[in-house]
C-alpha cells in the first residue's frame, strides 16, 4: 500500500507543478487590442534598447525583417524601402521578482518610422491610453534620434 502513496504523492506535486499560473506575463507592458496601431511592433524584431534613469523609462527600437537586416549589416541610417521602425517608450517600474531589477510597466508611446519609396521617412507617433495617433511638436529632433540608433552587440 505504500509504494501507492507515494505514487499518488508524486503525480499530485507533479500537476500542481503544471499550474498556469500567468502572475509573471506583463499585460499592462503590452499592445492592447483598443490601441490604434497598424500593427502589433512588439511581434517585430529588437534591434537595440536603451534606458533613462532621468525619466524611469525604457525604450527598445523594433524593426521589420526589411529593416532588421538592414540594420544587422550596415552601419547607417539609409533604410531601404519598404523598411518599418518602432521605437515603443515605457515607464518604469521595479521587477517584484528580483531585487533592484526594472521592468517595463506601461507603454508611454509608440513611434513609427517607415520608409516609402526615395521621400523622406513618414513619422507617426502614439501616445495615451488606449494609444492613438498624435501630433508632434519634435518630429525631426525624433527622427534623428530614431535614426541614428545602432544594432546592439550581442555574444
Amino acid at each position: 500500500m505504500k509504494p501507492l502513496h507515494y505514487i499518488i504523492t508524486a503525480l499530485i506535486i507533479t500537476l500542481y507543478g503544471c499550474n498556469t499560473n500567468k502572475d509573471n506575463v506583463n499585460e499592462k507592458a503590452s499592445v492592447s487590442i483598443l490601441d490604434e496601431l497598424p500593427e502589433n511592433p512588439l511581434l517585430l524584431s529588437p534591434i537595440t534598447f536603451s534606458i533613462n534613469p532621468n525619466k524611469a523609462s525604457m525604450s527598445t527600437l523594433y524593426g521589420n525583417k526589411t529593416a532588421f537586416e538592414h540594420a544587422k549589416t550596415k552601419a547607417d541610417n539609409a533604410y531601404p524601402k519598404g523598411s518599418v521602425l518602432y521605437e515603443v517608450t515605457w515607464r518604469q517600474k521595479a521587477d517584484s521578482l528580483w531585487y533592484g531589477a526594472n521592468i517595463p510597466d506601461k507603454i508611454i508611446s509608440v513611434e513609427k518610422v517607415q520608409f516609402i519609396e526615395n521621400t523622406d521617412p513618414k513619422y507617426e507617433l502614439y501616445a495615451g491610453h488606449p494609444l492613438k495617433k498624435v501630433y508632434s511638436n519634435d518630429k525631426n529632433k525624433r527622427l534623428l534620434l530614431i535614426l541614428s540608433q545602432r544594432m546592439a552587440e550581442t555574444p
